[in-house]
């Protein structure tokens, strides 16, 4: 009798069921898979970013113009660390008075990344124009109260202590500016050139670094040194105020983008289900951060490779020109100005 494949072997028994008037070899090799056939499918107009070229460029201005605010505040720190070490720490040594304020400086990065995931998670919440706003007054207010602290001289050793407060709250505004501009420009721009246009934000960071060297320079020239230390230093973090208020004024002109204004219409016309559909964005900044930690760490390694380059030519080369090569602190400055100028031309 004819040997029943079914039972005792089961890939025959599927074939010989499957084709049940073809007879299946004792060792038939499994068919090969066919390769999947991938559907085109058709963009929808929702697809598509259609950009209003008018709209584009005000927003882009207004962005780029609080970019380089921004970053000129954080800029003229690190051009002033030689000048300052007196002003906080007058008893202290030469290489510690340097090592205080570079540490300072190191501290906004400890605050930056919390700012970036609480002014993110706000500007998805309430809009990304509402956010830059705040991030650039929380960064014009800061900036311009350093420049109204009191020396050592007047409060000892809680000089030094609201210093570095300062900055922190400095690092918490950079870190929700600069994530928050990013969104809203790539947000704004045609989907080929999305790239390009967000080059521009780091060429305002360089050039805001650029304009806070040539300040500095500028009042190292004219006042020298001794008059430098006892008040002038002041100066480049009084000016943050009126530029900020100049920078604000621009970005309170731009429109939030077409990309979030469509997902808060669509919201309102799905209703409150779909907007709680997010389960980790419900849950606030700690469930983005306990659900992304791992794209987080990965983004933050990449970003520190690149900026450790970065700050060591926009902000600490003026220290290490006048402390390591004998240069004095007017052409410790000076000398950078140019190379950071080149560098923000080259960006876009």
């Amino acid at each position: 009798m004819p040997t029943d494949r079914s039972r005792t072997d089961s890939s025959a028994g599927v074939n010989n069921a499957s084709r049940p008037n073809e007879a299946a070899p004792n060792n038939a090799l499994p068919s090969p898979r066919k390769p999947k056939i991938l559907v085109r499918r058709r963009l929808k107009e929702s697809d598509v970013n259609v950009v209003n070229q008018p709209m584009l460029k005000k927003a882009l201005g207004g962005t780029i113009v609080g970019n380089t605010m921004e970053w000129f505040d954080v800029g003229v720190f690190g051009y002033l660390i030689t000048t300052m070490g007196p002003v906080f720490l007058p008893e202290a040594d030469k290489s510690v008075q340097t090592l205080f304020l570079l540490g300072t400086f190191a501290a906004t990065f400890i605050a930056r990344p919390l700012g970036g995931v609480v002014f993110g998670w706000l500007g998805d919440k309430i809009g990304r124009q509402k956010v830059l706003a705040a991030t650039l007054m929380i960064m014009a207010a800061s900036t311009f109260a350093v420049g109204l602290l009191p020396g050592y001289a007047q409060i000892g050793i809680w000089a030094a202590a609201l210093l570095v407060i300062l900055k922190l709250v400095q690092g918490f505004s950079t870190g929700g500016e600069y994530a928050g501009a990013t969104t809203f420009v790539s947000e704004y721009a045609p989907d080929k050139r999305r790239g390009f246009f967000a080059s521009f934000l780091d060429m305002g960071s360089y050039l805001g670094f650029a304009l806070g060297a040539a300040l500095v320079s500028v009042l190292q020239l004219t006042l020298g040194q001794t008059a430098m230390e006892e008040w002038g230093w002041r100066i480049p973090f009084l000016v943050a105020g009126p530029l900020g208020l100049i920078a604000i004024y621009f970005r309170n002109k731009i429109e939030e983008s077409p990309q979030f204004q469509a997902t808060l219409d669509a919201k309102e016309t799905i209703g409150q289900d779909a907007a709680a559909a997010d389960v980790d964005a419900a849950k606030g900044p700690l469930g983005i951060v306990k659900a992304y930690w791992r794209s987080l760490i990965v983004a933050m390694i990449l970003v520190a490779a690149a900026n450790t380059a970065g700050y060591a030519l926009t902000s600490y080369m003026p220290t290490y020109l006048t402390e390591s090569k004998g240069y004095d602190p007017v052409h410790g400055t000076l000398l950078t100005i140019p190379v950071l100028v080149i560098m923000s031309l080259c960006i876009p």
